[in-house]
């Protein structure tokens, strides 16, 4: 039985942790690595200015967060907690390489790396029974 209170269950914490965990990831990146940094003031007007930067990266978190939802939907929990874990820390990764190349890039790597969670939930869904429209 679901718990009606739990934040998981809430239309809106879907949301704002889809579109907040991919900017939160490079900037929690950017924090461990570069944690004397902190330690100025100049260092945090930097981290704050880069918060700017990242508003065209929250949406490019949607496509793997939402095939993961759909994976959740289909009843595949666990794997779809590992593949939104794993997938996750790639995309961050490969965010910050592609940051250097331009937004658009960042929006490629993003794709790219939630095709295969698509392609899962395509397969799940073909062989679900009863499935509806």
């Amino acid at each position: 039985m679901p718990q009606l209170n739990s934040p998981g269950n809430s239309p809106y914490a879907f949301w704002i942790g889809s579109l907040l965990w991919l900017p939160v990831g490079i900037m929690l990146t950017a924090v461990f690595r570069f944690p004397d940094q902190l330690a100025s003031p100049t260092g945090w007007l930097m981290l704050l200015g880069g918060l700017a930067s990242l508003i065209f990266v929250a949406p490019c978190g949607l496509p793997l967060a939402l095939a993961c939802r759909r994976l959740w939907q289909f009843g595949h929990r666990e794997a779809a907690w590992a593949t939104m874990v794993g997938l996750g820390i790639l995309t961050v990764w490969a965010t910050l390489l592609a940051g250097l190349l331009g937004p658009i890039a960042i929006a490629v790597y993003a794709i790219i790396l939630s095709l295969p969670v698509w392609i899962a939930v395509l397969i799940i869904g073909r062989r679900r029974p009863g499935k509806t429209g």
